[in-house]
């Protein structure tokens, strides 16, 4: 019998199936059928940016999803020449980023960089589509998780932003009138 060194395939095996448990952990695949989410596995990238390295530039098109498996991503976006941090996303809260990019062809609305060295797993629009066509099924549950998701991002980012903006931005209610 192999040892596992001594059988590529096993290892393969053994990745896939660690990256099927990773995938399951987040909401937009949580539920899904084992075939899909294996699929998905099989069809994900794993990609290493050290600290500092942009991932994904403001006003590129985008084409996939990234999934935190460790560190720290910085997001970003500029506004009249002046950078504004987002969020800080990390894998200890399983997260995400450029979930709409399954869905959609677009430019980035936001930059994202690697705030320390990180590990991420990306899904591309394109395996997203022969997922689904393979199992069209699962289509409306997957697109409704990545639209309560991006809601739920949006969400986050606005309070992160209304916590932090400069008090002669607030702007009190208008007086009632009487009438």
């Amino acid at each position: 019998m192999n040892s596992p060194e001594q059988n590529p395939e096993k290892g393969c095996v053994n990745q896939l199936t660690d990256i099927k448990g990773f995938l399951n952990r987040f909401y937009i695949f949580s539920g899904a059928p084992s075939g899909v989410v294996g699929l998905f596995a099989y069809l994900a990238r794993q990609e290493e940016y050290a600290k500092g390295m942009l991932i994904m530039e403001e006003g590129e098109r985008c084409d996939r999803i990234f999934l935190i498996m460790s560190g720290q991503v910085d997001i970003y976006q500029y506004h009249d020449e002046r950078r504004f941090h987002l969020q800080l996303l990390s894998c200890d809260s399983i997260n995400y980023f450029g979930e709409l990019a399954l869905l959609a062809e677009f430019n980035w609305f936001f930059s994202a960089r690697a705030w320390t060295d990180v590990i991420l797993l990306s899904i591309s629009r394109e395996a997203f589509s022969k997922v689904m066509e393979k199992y069209p099924e699962s289509y409306q549950s997957m697109v409704q998780k990545i639209i309560s998701s991006r809601i739920h991002r949006f969400v986050d980012q606005s309070s992160y932003l209304l916590d932090h903006i400069a008090p002669e931005a607030w702007q009190e209610d208008p007086p009632e009138t009487s009438g």
